[in-house]
């Protein structure tokens, strides 16, 4: 059956992974009122049957062997892509965690907010939601808030809502698995697109037994882009404090003030250079002008410098804390306000994003 390649239209996209029989009906009841894209991504022939019986106005797209969720979105994205010229795509999962009236409510919620990408929110503390869930929600929710100044209560969700305005960027974010939801969230908050969230019922059946979600694995992946800022940081500190030490060690004769002004000021130059080669390519991704982000870069660096080594000096000079001491917390007090910066203002995804 051809989609309409004209017209706009809502359309909900299932990606899953050996389904229970609730697919047919939740597939069922969506066709009612909206045109339905399922991607069956390598279940395999025990469960053919399942997709044999869903509803013949559903659209199948089949993954020869499993990829992982954020494949079958994107497979499942560029299906829909080069069949409408206008359409709004609404996520949801197979395995029944999703009402098909919060399924209605996103996808109607996102008429209001075109342009933006609409959540539906989970409320994750009440009794019966199993405690992995609880905390590994908790936790990425805490972590995103601290890197990206946005607060997003169900950051795992897998309900949302988005137009044609994001399909593009969607189908670039990186991930296969789990991580590629995170991912998403992530690259939109480098960008002004507006994040909604709408409160949805916490469904979790059999202590959600049928997630496939593998704990370790999949946990690292999510939390990984977090840690690998964290892990480029302590690079260049370790950096810095060993050039800081050795610096102060050789310059002592000169006077504390002096000495420890210079080896701030070389030492935070050296690593520096380090981390922002580092956080470009690897943290960040960032594909922009290497001028311009360097040129920014550089501007936060010789504040950074200046502020980083007054401070030093009041801490040393002033209240008369040892120099090795202060310079630790001094880094820490800054490597906050650097990661925001960075995310913000130099490294940010608008430059490339298409709205």
């Amino acid at each position: 059956m051809a989609m309409n390649s004209v017209k706009s239209q809502t359309v909900i996209l299932i990606p899953a992974y050996q389904p229970g029989e609730i697919l047919t009906e939740i597939v069922r009841q969506l066709c009612v009122e909206f045109d339905v894209v399922v991607v069956d991504d390598g279940s395999g022939a025990e469960y053919r049957h399942i997709f044999d019986a869903l509803d013949p106005k559903a659209h199948q797209l089949r993954h020869d062997e499993n990829k992982g969720k954020g494949a079958a979105l994107k497979t499942g994205i560029a299906y829909i892509r080069k069949r409408y010229a206008h359409h709004c795509i609404v996520t949801a999962d197979a395995d029944g965690q999703h009402r098909i009236r919060d399924i209605k409510k996103i996808a109607h919620h996102h008429r209001d907010h075109a342009g933006s990408l609409v959540l539906g929110s989970r409320t994750l503390t009440q009794e019966g939601v199993p405690l992995r869930s609880r905390i590994g929600n908790k936790l990425t929710s805490v972590l995103f808030l601290l890197v990206t100044q946005r607060r997003v209560r169900d950051t795992q969700t897998g309900l949302r809502a988005f137009d044609d305005t994001l399909t593009e960027m969607m189908q670039a974010v990186e991930g296969e698995r789990f991580e590629y939801e995170t991912n998403v969230l992530l690259k939109l908050s480098k960008s002004d697109v507006e994040i909604v969230e709408i409160p949805i019922a916490t469904v979790y059946k059999n202590n959600n037994q049928g997630s496939h979600f593998k704990p370790i694995i999949d946990s690292w992946m999510i939390y990984r882009e977090i840690f690998a800022f964290a892990s480029s940081s302590l690079i260049a500190f370790v950096i810095d404090y060993v050039l800081f030490i050795v610096l102060v060690a050789l310059t002592g004769s000169w006077g504390v003030a002096t000495s420890v002004t210079f080896a701030n000021i070389a030492a935070r130059i050296v690593s520096a250079s380090v981390n922002f080669s580092l956080n470009r390519r690897l943290v960040f991704g960032h594909k922009g002008s290497v001028v311009r982000s360097g040129a920014a870069y550089a501007a936060l660096a010789i504040i950074v410098i200046v502020a980083n080594t007054i401070v030093i000096n009041i801490l040393t000079s002033g209240i008369g804390i040892s120099p090795y001491v202060a310079k630790i917390v001094t880094e820490l007090l800054f490597f906050i306000v650097c990661y925001f910066v960075q995310k913000k203002f130099i490294f940010r995804l608008s430059d490339t994003i298409r709205r």
